[in-house]
């Protein structure tokens, strides 16, 4: 069912409040249920992008064992990548914890829909954004990995090298943010359409709520931000210092 049939079926539900089969109770019913899966879609997001840090974080700790009598500046490299994760997932996990509170379910439908639609409309740029530095992550623990398994050591890497992975690696973030980025903006225009069939004026009050947050957040935006750039400039920086 649509949006636009939803609206449909919630005014006539208003206009024929005492006929049988048009009781608001079963729209809110619906309603409820569909923010229900919105929250689950959304927590599942955050979930399994903690786990795959986890994991990068794992595979740069056995690629800091493996290299620690082979070469030193990997060995740094490694544990200076699985340290930096730790804050990201740390960050994740607040947000994860906030989401689940607001998402609660013996919330009323309106105090949930209007909650998760300000956290999304506020926030979901910045988790976005932490979320897209996974590939960062994956992909060069992933691929000092693979070097070591197939020569025993990072190779030396030309400069067509170095763009290739650099590439590939920024492709992988553009993708992931754009995935992540489509689907909540759909998620944000089916509450939207919900909470203006329950009440025009709950979303003026959300966007108040909105624009205060946004203030809280920007500082956060730029260290995630700057945080991003700076380890794919570093790590890029080792990878041509290698091989030379």
């Amino acid at each position: 069912m649509n949006d636009n049939k939803l609206k449909d079926i919630w005014s006539k539900a208003e206009n024929f409040r005492d006929t049988p089969g048009y009781e608001s109770d079963t729209i809110e019913r619906f309603l409820t249920s569909r923010s229900n899966s919105i929250a689950e879609k959304i927590t599942r997001m955050l979930q399994f992008d903690i786990a795959i840090k986890l994991l990068a974080a794992i595979v740069f700790t056995i690629n800091a064992i493996l290299y620690f009598n082979i070469q030193s500046i990997v060995f740094t490299t490694c544990l200076s990548g699985a340290a930096l994760i730790i804050p990201f997932v740390l960050f994740e996990l607040r947000i994860l914890r906030q989401f689940s509170g607001i998402s609660d379910y013996g919330q009323s439908t309106k105090a949930k829909l209007s909650a998760m639609l300000t956290f999304l409309r506020s926030r979901f740029f910045i988790a976005i954004l932490s979320i897209s530095s996974t590939n960062l992550f994956f992909f060069y623990s992933g691929l000092l990995f693979y070097f070591f398994i197939v020569y025993g050591h990072l190779r030396q890497l030309d400069n067509m090298d170095i763009f290739v992975f650099s590439i590939l690696c920024i492709i992988g973030i553009v993708m992931n943010f754009v995935i992540n980025y489509t689907q909540v903006r759909y998620h944000i225009k089916h509450l939207e359409a919900c909470l203006s069939d329950l009440n025009d004026s709950v979303l003026s009050v959300v966007s108040i709520n909105i624009e205060t947050q946004q203030k809280q957040d920007r500082t956060i935006k730029l260290l995630l931000g700057v945080a991003l750039i700076l380890g794919f400039v570093l790590l890029i920086a080792i990878l041509k210092k290698i091989g030379m």
